[in-house]
Order: C-alpha cells, then sequence, then structure tokens
C-alpha cells in the first residue's frame, strides 16, 4: 500500500497533517469496528483503514524527525544557536559578567570569589543561644507561678 492509497482509504488529501490523520482514522474506525458493524466488508475495511493509518503515522514521524540520533540534534542545537547569538553573548569568547556578581550594599573595593562566605559572628550566636534559653527559663518560671 502507498501512500496515495493510504489517504484515499482515510478519505484525506495528501497535504493532511497528522492531526486530520489521526481524526479520520478515529472516525472511520469507529464506523467499521468489527464489534460495532456487522457487515462482512466492515472486517476487511477496519484493517485497510489501520494499515492506512499505520503508515502515515510512520510517514510523518519520517518526515519531521531530521535528527537521526541525540548527539546529531545536540550538535545541530547549539550550531543554530551559536549562530544566532551576538557577537558580546557568545559561549566561547571570554565575557565581562563581573557586574551581576555584585552584591548589592557590598564593599565593592573587596576581592570577591565565587565561593566566599559571610564570617561567623561569635558574639551574636552567643547573644542568640543565651538569650532564647533565657526567654525559656522565663517562660517557664512565669507558667509555674500562675498556675
Amino acid at each position: 500500500m502507498d501512500a496515495l492509497q493510504c489517504y484515499q482509504a482515510l478519505g484525506l488529501n495528501e497535504s493532511a497533517s497528522l492531526k486530520e490523520i489521526k481524526h479520520a482514522y478515529r472516525q472511520l474506525s469507529l464506523k467499521y469496528h468489527p464489534d460495532r458493524n456487522k457487515e462482512k466488508e466492515s472486517d476487511k475495511k477496519f484493517k485497510e483503514i489501520t494499515e492506512a493509518y499505520q503508515f502515515l503515522k510512520q510517514e510523518q514521524k519520517r518526515s519531521n524527525a531530521t535528527h537521526r540520533d541525540a548527539e546529531t540534534a545536540h550538535a545541530d542545537f547549539w550550531n543554530y544557536y551559536d549562530k544566532k547569538a551576538s557577537d558580546n553573548f557568545r559561549f566561547n569568547r571570554q565575557a565581562n559578567f563581573e557586574e551581576f556578581t555584585r552584591n548589592f550594599g557590598a564593599n565593592f573595593n573587596e576581592p570577591r570569589t565565587h565561593n566566599m562566605e559571610k564570617p561567623v559572628s561569635h558574639k551574636m550566636t552567643h547573644v542568640l543561644l543565651y538569650g532564647g534559653l533565657v526567654a525559656m527559663a522565663l517562660w517557664i518560671i512565669l507558667s509555674e507561678i500562675l498556675k
């Protein structure tokens, strides 16, 4: 069965999309399904419709698939976007992204690295820890007094 016969079996023209092919197949398969239609020719027609749909579905997928493997698709993807990117933002060039990494309100003259941490304030840690303990102790004492 060639493509023209498949389109004719589904009642479509050759420029039909995959969505139109699927819709036509579903309508005709409901009409000619052997469980729904008891005529002798319905079984033969149903097989013909199913075969035509499978053939056209595979044809559409083959025509839409421009990449045979993932490696080619990956290379083509990056080649396309490399051509589209302007000279300032190409990934293969040294770009100055320092203006995006500055912290607001920070001292801009201080040297920065990508893994710099804030210095730990032991005084603040102690104030929070002991302040929390004092607050819990007061809560317990007040709850015992007010019983």
